[in-house]
């Protein structure tokens, strides 16, 4: 999940907690790679979440041999048989008409898009993939089978960051988006990912975002497009969701720092200087800080985490650990509960 050591911190014991209240139904696709099978062993054990693999369920148990663990307590779809196969299909069409059978039995021979359909039809509450497949496959999978939140049409990421010293409203973390997926939105999509990340922050943190719009210009310092997107962005996200705390443009230290807000800030302001969600402009401006945090200030970063799909999914960096996907998992356990949590708040 991009958190080295840190891995360890009290952010990762907290989030366990959480999600031992209700371990949701997670599915692994990637069930033929040794880490997976390790992880969803570890998740299962520490109960914060309930592994669903699909696969051979010979191959796996052989697999598990392998790597010496056991299986007892692990949901296998049997992907090797035909009957169980043909009613997914079956189950698919009927779902989504869209899809046709045909089209349904060749999808279908990616484990990926199996994974993505068991969350649409609510036999897994989350999927977490990408230890064999690139972000971009991930996210075309969910966006087929699991469809964007409704209002929501840019794919985007949130990384949570545990900055040792950082002093802000929630103590040393702090959430950055985004960082890994959208390479370089415009006002809409920009809007779209701030909205996002509120929501997020909400189901997976339970914190209530305040969001400061990223630049190198602070209400008015500078001027360019860059700053003219970002204004535009904020009032899109402003008239969307008229309650939220977000404000902009801001230089960093104008979001997090209260002494360089009070100067350079006027007039009232929700965030100014007492930011917890940054968003950036582009994902250069995002890819680059979240590393620099991470190298120069020993921080961690939990994440890369997917958002703005109607169900949890998460991508894995190709080269995670089992500690990384045990980590991941933790946090899909903890956002789809946080998600069944808001849409009863909302129902209600």
């Amino acid at each position: 999940m991009g958190a080295e050591q840190g891995a360890a911190t009290d952010v990762m014991a907290a989030l366990r907690e959480k999600a031992r209240i209700s371990p949701q139904r997670i599915v692994f696709p990637e069930s033929s790679e040794e880490n997976i099978i390790l992880a969803a062993r570890q998740v299962l054990d520490e109960g914060v979440a309930l592994p669903i693999l699909p696969g051979d369920p010979a191959a796996l148990a052989a697999l598990a041999e392998k790597v010496g663990v056991s299986l007892e307590g692990t949901e296998v779809i049997n992907v090797a048989d035909e009957a169980v196969m043909a009613a997914l299909v079956e189950e698919c069409s009927a779902l989504l008409p869209e899809i046709s059978l045909k089209s349904a039995e060749r999808k279908f021979r990616s484990n990926l898009n199996i994974g993505s359909f068991l969350v649409r039809a609510g036999r897994a509450d989350a999927m977490v993939a990408g230890l064999a497949h690139a972000t971009q496959d991930v996210i075309l999978s969910a966006m087929t089978f699991i469809g964007m939140r409704e209002g929501i049409t840019t794919p985007s990421s949130i990384f949570l960051m545990r900055v040792p010293g950082f002093e802000g409203p929630e103590g040393e973390q702090i959430v950055f988006a985004d960082c890994a997926v959208a390479v370089s939105p415009d006002a809409n999509e920009l809007a779209d990912i701030a909205l996002t990340t509120a929501h997020t922050v909400r189901a997976l943190l339970g914190w209530e975002p305040r969001i400061a719009m990223l630049s190198f210009s602070t209400k008015g310092s500078g001027e360019g497009e860059s700053v003219e997107k970002v204004l535009e962005a904020l009032r899109i996200a402003k008239e969307r969701e008229p309650g939220l705390a977000i404000d902009g443009e801001f230089q960093l230290d104008s979001a997090i720092v209260p002494a360089v807000a009070a100067r350079k800030v006027p007039g009232e302001s929700p965030v100014a200087g007492r930011a917890n969600v940054l968003i950036f402009p582009d994902l250069d401006a995002g890819n680059i800080a979240y590393k620099a945090v991470q190298r120069l200030a020993k921080a961690d970063a939990f994440g890369a985490f997917l958002q703005g799909f109607a169900k949890t999914v998460s991508d894995l960096s190709r080269g995670a650990s089992v500690t990384d996907i045990a980590g991941l998992a933790t946090m899909a356990s903890v956002h789809a509960q946080g998600l069944k949590r808001l849409e009863s708040e909302s129902a209600g």
